[in-house]
């Protein structure tokens, strides 16, 4: 039974949220003596605490008026690009009135800007041979939105065109009257729904508590009916011209190109933009920790089946230095050993969960988190499936684990680790995650 794609999804049934008591347990597991470091052992400290370097084959810039670009070479995509422009504005930045506004706005960017009428977009779209739409070339989250675009570079002008638009809906959307009105209505019956399936309801439910009642846990992408309809093209263009602005985005290009022209049609295309003046102060919302063990139940009669889900938050690890990166890889070991003792559960005879899941991750609202999730037999099998999960994950933390675990967990890193530098130039979506993992 495949339940991943339905299980990540937030759909839970029963979620506990615990708030720092697992946070000390996290640091108090690499807790160790504090010595007096000499000659090597100093020398080492200081590696470890550089900054890792940028990918040397990257060209990072900034246009006078704040938008960042990265540009790299990959000959291997064989007369292709991937274009990416990032925009660090999302349903978060949303008022109440405005609910979600951030949505409509990125699907507006597909019913034609300023140099592309629609008819003109949907043309230029069906050259590039490949399916498109807001929904394939667009997403909206919580803190951003991002357009992609998969464009040949055997075609000059269609290579400069792809530019060109970017920079069109980075700026240049038009809001015409009758297109908004259809996206309202889409948007709206959506939102009526409670979101478009049980696992948007049941994320509704659940991320008040999961996020504790912060700006993140009322800012769905989706919005709210009463807003979504009272929205105007008036009102649109504001949320459009607050947040959309080149100090506040970047533009990303990788593919089988001169990057110095690459270079060259961003500061040609987007050089001209303007940041509003005065400019909006951009809101920085967090998370306020949760004080004790916080508890939800959540049901939707159209999700089949029962869940139950641990969530530990912690303040957001950044990967900066190396000691940063060999932090992430004790990480990656610990969730490696103990998703295999989980996955281990659901193969013995009569299992107490058909599917299990637990480890350190990324989270919402500039958080991470240790998750432990199981979709368990039934209502009648949730405590039996509970008490399983939650002895692994106390087994783990009590006794750790024995060297054969480790090594077999280094070998499947180490496997892993080499797949991803032997395909590190044939990938341009891994060459996309590392540079945006830095402009985010």
């Amino acid at each position: 039974m495949n339940f991943r794609k339905t299980i990540l999804l937030w759909a839970v049934t029963l979620l506990v949220t615990a708030g720092s008591a697992f946070a000390r347990v996290k640091k108090a597991g690499y807790r160790t003596r504090k010595k007096k470091t000499t000659g090597a052992k100093q020398q080492a400290g200081a590696t470890t605490a550089a900054t890792l370097p940028a990918d040397p084959e990257v060209i990072i810039g900034k246009l006078p008026n704040g938008l960042t670009y990265y540009v790299r070479a990959n000959s291997t995509l064989k007369g292709k690009a991937q274009l990416m422009l990032v925009n660090k504005a999302g349903s978060v930045l949303e008022t109440e009135a405005q609910r979600g506004m951030a949505t409509p706005v990125q699907r507006m960017a597909f019913n034609g800007t300023r140099d592309f009428a629609k008819a003109d977009l949907t043309s230029y779209l069906n050259k590039l041979g490949i399916k498109y739409g807001p929904d394939v070339n667009a997403i909206t989250s919580f803190d951003e939105t991002i357009y992609q675009l998969s464009v040949p570079t055997d075609t000059p002008k269609v290579f400069a065109n792809g530019f060109s638009l970017l920079a069109n809906w980075a700026a240049r959307i038009n809001f015409d009257a009758a297109a908004l009105n259809a996206e309202k209505t889409t948007l709206a019956a959506q939102a009526a729904l409670g979101g478009k399936n049980a696992e948007d309801r049941l994320q509704q439910q659940t991320l008040p508590v999961l996020l504790n009642k912060s700006a993140y846990a009322y800012r769905m992408p989706i919005g709210t009916e009463s807003a979504v309809k009272g929205f105007t093209e008036a009102s649109v263009k504001s949320f459009y011209t607050d947040w959309y602005r080149p100090d506040m985005q970047a533009i990303i290009a990788v593919g089988d190109f001169d990057p110095k022209q690459a270079e060259e049609q961003i500061k040609f295309n987007f050089s001209s933009l303007r940041n509003p003046s005065p400019a909006k102060p951009q809101p920085q919302y967090t998370v306020t920790p949760t004080l004790g063990t916080a508890i939800k139940i959540a049901t939707d009669k159209d999700f089949n089946y029962t869940l139950f889900r641990v969530v530990v938050k912690h303040p957001q690890a950044i990967v900066k230095t190396q000691a940063d990166y060999l932090q992430s890889m004790r990480i990656t070991l610990f969730n490696q050993i103990l998703n295999t003792r989980v996955t281990e559960l659901t193969k013995i005879p009569s299992p107490p969960i058909a599917f299990g899941q637990a480890g350190y991750a990324d989270f919402i609202g500039k958080q991470d988190a240790f998750s432990a999730l199981a979709v368990v037999n039934g209502p009648q099998g949730l405590e039996a499936g509970v008490k399983a999960l939650m002895a692994e994950v106390l087994r783990a933390r009590k006794f750790g684990f024995t060297v054969t675990e480790l090594e077999r967990a280094k070998q499947i890193a180490l496997a892993q680790i080499t797949s991803a530098y032997n395909a590190k130039d044939n990938t341009p979506r891994q060459i996309l995650q590392v540079i945006t993992s830095a402009t985010l």
